[in-house]
């Protein structure tokens, strides 16, 4: 009976953690950056709980003969997000790297990083089919990790799997879910950008290191996802950075021959 009245005491956000409807991935994009040559070929799965993602172009090295001192492996991708569960909100408690590492003669893999930014597009007129298209845009950082030091490597050689695990000592919301989002009114995306630092910095001549898993993905990311019931009417004052007219477009007329735009951006 004690323990049922513990649980009692906590609150309706106990009785349920989570809502029965998880965002649906609409698409990814990706942006080639050091080490990460294909973001859309990831491996993704969203649960009420975790967001996983496996790297599968991944790749990191530094050799003696490379004439640079250092190499970062930087990932940077979006993803659309869709079916959104109404009057809840969502935020990412801390990130999960897991990968492995061969580092010798004073390579080091020294830290890693991570950032998200949610960013949500809505249609400001009602009629954009005679008038202009204008858009407005709100965006706040649900993560925002600039290094997690590790270090791997700085006392002799290492060959071995890794488990960094880095909190989020500070839960940033994103605007509370109408589940309405899905639709031409509104946009609703994530931009991810993570990064694992690896050097030889002071062994130019005699370090060797590998990022990655032989077989397999070299590096996987789990997000811890938390969930909080929230007042829908309120989404419209969310956000660290909010943006009117962000994006606008205007029809100048119909179809012409002479080369000229019918649309003006």
């Amino acid at each position: 009976m004690k323990a049922i009245s513990i649980l009692a005491a906590a609150g309706l956000a106990s009785a349920q953690a989570a809502p029965d409807v998880v965002p649906t991935i609409l698409g990814i994009r990706g942006a080639n950056s050091a080490g990460c040559f294909s973001a859309t070929s990831m491996n993704m799965a969203f649960s009420a709980n975790n967001l996983h993602l496996d790297f599968a172009d991944m790749r990191a090295s530094v050799t003696p003969a490379d004439p640079y001192d250092s190499e970062a492996a930087i990932c940077v991708m979006s993803i659309e997000l869709g079916a959104f569960p109404q009057g809840w909100r969502m935020a990412l408690a801390d990130i999960t790297y897991t990968g492995h590492a061969k580092l010798s003669g004073g390579a080091r893999l020294k830290s890693f990083a991570a950032n998200a930014y949610f960013q949500w597009e809505h249609l400001k007129n009602s009629n954009p089919v005679n008038e202009p298209t204008v858009k407005n845009a709100s965006g706040s950082y649900l993560m925002n990790i600039p290094e997690k030091r590790v270090d791997f490597g700085a006392t002799g050689a290492y060959d071995q799997d890794f488990l960094v695990n880095i909190p989020n000592t500070g839960l940033a919301w994103s605007p509370c879910f109408t589940g309405q989002e899905y639709s031409y009114d509104d946009k609703m995306e994530v931009q991810f950008q993570f990064q694992a630092y690896m050097t030889k910095e002071g062994f130019s001549k005699t370090g060797s290191g590998v990022f990655g898993r032989a077989t397999g993905a070299p590096l996987s990311a789990d997000f811890k996802v938390a969930w909080e019931k929230c007042d829908t009417t309120q989404r419209n004052a969310w956000g660290q950075f909010r943006m009117g007219d962000y994006e606008s477009c205007q029809r100048i007329g119909p179809g012409t021959t002479d080369g000229q735009p019918t649309v003006k951006w």
